[in-house]
């Protein structure tokens, strides 16, 4: 049996990992292995990796030239083909008339041949040495463009700037040529590869997992998953001094591990890690309690495309501004508005503790969670250095509320800590009263995460980035909505708010069998949306617009029309789930 062709493949974002692994699937003859690090991360991963397992590397643009600088083996560039750079044309051109196009000379040479063609009248910015990408977008926002189409180097600084971005990626035929041409190189190498892949294997099927560092703490060897040695690097460096034999515990990804360190005396100084799963776990599912470290927050928003889309420049600007004289804050507002990002983004701001984001669902508060929260050895309350997040301050019980409250002045966490809360304003707390004990007893800060209702002028912008971002997680071409669409979108209520229309957006693309959503596949999706509101939603927009000049059966007859739509006319319907006769129904109705 003919052994298979090993790749490694590193791609610059999260969803190109996806298509490569899709289209990877149709190569019998090769077993390829994919992580997502964009640039120098990728060039820092692949040097850590042992890559006489392998025997090539694909990746993408910048971070295949880099990797390129520094490997010995092919690299193979996943280019870009006339077909990508048309359909972001296209995508772009549905919703944003003035924007531009910004990247290398591997998107920029097509993209003018294509606008040549096509008589497309659209700026082009190249890079190259003395142009970086921040300086073109700088440029871009000061002639006023809307939005740029781009890379994904391009892409992340673009968002950072908050400027709207759509991003070009290579296609599933694009993928596949640089499948083929590795495959080609791959033969040439064969018995070099052999020989390196069974040193490799011999020494990576020790039970031990262990990392090997320089005086630097840059990892020379390690034979772990590389995310996990990435974090465990990273928890090290924090710790700085690893002189002798020491003994650490790290979460990562709920699960704890045992750290023993040793140095070792060569030609210069070496740190040898071993590491193993610490059982039992201090921490588990159950407690509602996950720790997070600054780089997995960075990964959460730089591999997701959209994740910070939603934030708008001025509460960006508002947090910077306010984590400087706080170190408590209050985010708040409906629910679906961002809210976990905007407090990612807050935690990310801050200059000081912030060694780890420990999250912390304050649904889930019970005995058990209190007493790890304040355990005196590793308790989150007790530790020093760290941001605290409760998510859905609102679920929690207004006794474990006054108790976090008591505690947090009593042992003045706020000058060794962080406080960070979210809270939904239509959530379990109607009266305010969580809310309101936050906010007066702590030195708290806060920022209001604005519903989709006061942001409607930036929906059509919203959507299209949606559009981008599910193209290309789901694999789908889908390059925009007929106008009558568009304008169904735009009209409807979303009171799910950002969730809701993300949501909404991947149903239609899923569901879609052409380049362009249609009215009625829009009309029959929001007619679903409509059914699954419940009628406790429809009563709480009702009750936001209390008049003194209305009287009872005025409010009466707003709830009944207002059901009466989401049940789409249907009158039996509607009388059965508002327990009133369809009689009394009609007098409603006919009313004047």
């Amino acid at each position: 049996m003919t052994k298979k062709i090993k790749l490694l493949g590193i791609a610059p974002y999260e969803e190109l990992n996806n298509s490569m692994t899709i289209v990877g699937e149709q190569f019998e003859e090769i077993d390829i292995e994919i992580y997502t690090a964009d640039l120098e991360e990728g060039k820092q991963l692949v040097s850590q990796l042992s890559l006489g397992n392998y025997d090539a590397i694909i990746s993408r643009g910048g971070t295949a030239k880099l990797i390129d600088q520094s490997v010995s083996i092919p690299v193979i560039d996943v280019s870009i083909s006339v077909y990508d750079i048309l359909g972001a044309i296209k995508l772009a051109n549905n919703y944003a008339g003035n924007f531009a196009i910004v990247g290398y000379p591997s998107i920029t040479e097509t993209a003018h041949l294509i606008c040549d063609i096509l008589q497309y009248n659209i700026k082009i910015i190249t890079l190259d040495h003395s142009l970086s990408p921040e300086a073109a977008l700088n440029q871009l926002k000061e002639e006023n463009y809307e939005m740029v189409l781009c890379d994904a180097v391009t892409h992340k600084i673009a968002l950072n700037k908050s400027i709207n971005a759509i991003l070009i990626t290579s296609g599933f035929e694009s993928i596949k040529h640089a499948y083929q041409q590795a495959i080609s190189l791959v033969h040439d190498l064969k018995n070099i590869k052999q020989k390196n892949e069974l040193l490799t294997a011999s020494f990576n099927a020790q039970s031990q997992k262990m990392i090997i560092l320089d005086e630097q703490l840059t990892t020379i060897f390690s034979n772990i998953d590389p995310k996990l040695e990435k974090s465990i690097s990273h928890f090290l460096t924090m710790k700085g001094n690893l002189n002798g034999e020491q003994k650490f515990y790290h979460t990562y990804n709920t699960q704890v591990y045992h750290l023993k360190t040793k140095q070792l005396h060569l030609d210069q100084n070496y740190f040898l890690c071993e590491v193993k799963n610490s059982t039992p776990p201090l921490i588990n599912n159950s407690f509602g309690v996950k720790y997070l470290n600054k780089t997995e927050i960075e990964e959460i928003i730089n591999k997701k495309l959209l994740f910070t889309s939603f934030i708008q420049e001025s509460s960006k600007n508002q947090i910077e501004k306010l984590v400087s004289y706080y170190n408590a804050m209050m985010i708040f507002g409906e629910s679906g508005t961002a809210k976990t990002s905007l407090a990612y983004t807050a935690y990310l701001k801050q200059k000081n503790h912030t060694n780890n984001l420990i999250v912390i669902n304050s649904k889930l508060i019970n005995e058990r969670t209190w007493k790890y929260l304040v355990n005196s050895s590793n308790g989150p309350l007790v530790e020093m250095g760290n941001t605290l997040l409760f998510k859905d301050i609102e679920q929690a019980s207004i006794q474990d509320v006054e108790k976090l409250l008591t505690i947090i002045n009593d042992i003045k966490l706020l000058q060794k800590n962080n406080v960070l809360f979210t809270y939904s304003t239509k959530g379990a707390d109607e009266d305010k009263q969580i809310f309101n004990q936050i906010m007066t007893q702590l030195d708290c800060s806060s920022i209001y995460s604005p519903s989709i209702k006061e942001r409607k002028n930036e929906l059509s912008s919203i959507i299209t980035l949606l559009l981008n971002k599910i193209n290309i997680e789901c694999n789908k071409e889908v390059m925009g909505f007929n106008p009558k669409a568009l304008t169904e979108l735009l009209h409807f209520d979303w009171p799910g708010n950002f969730d809701q229309l993300e949501r909404t957006i991947k149903k239609l693309v899923l569901n879609s069998t052409s380049y362009y959503i249609s009215e009625y596949q829009v009309i029959e999706i929001l007619k679903q949306e409509r059914v699954e509101t419940p009628l406790s939603n429809v009563k709480a927009n009702l009750m936001q617009h209390l008049n003194e000049d209305k009287t009872l059966f005025d409010y009466t007859k707003e709830i009944v029309t207002a059901v009466l739509e989401q049940n789409n006319g249907n009158q039996t319907k509607t009388a059965n789930q508002l327990g009133i006769s369809r009689t009394t129904l009609w007098r409603y109705l006919k009313s004047d």
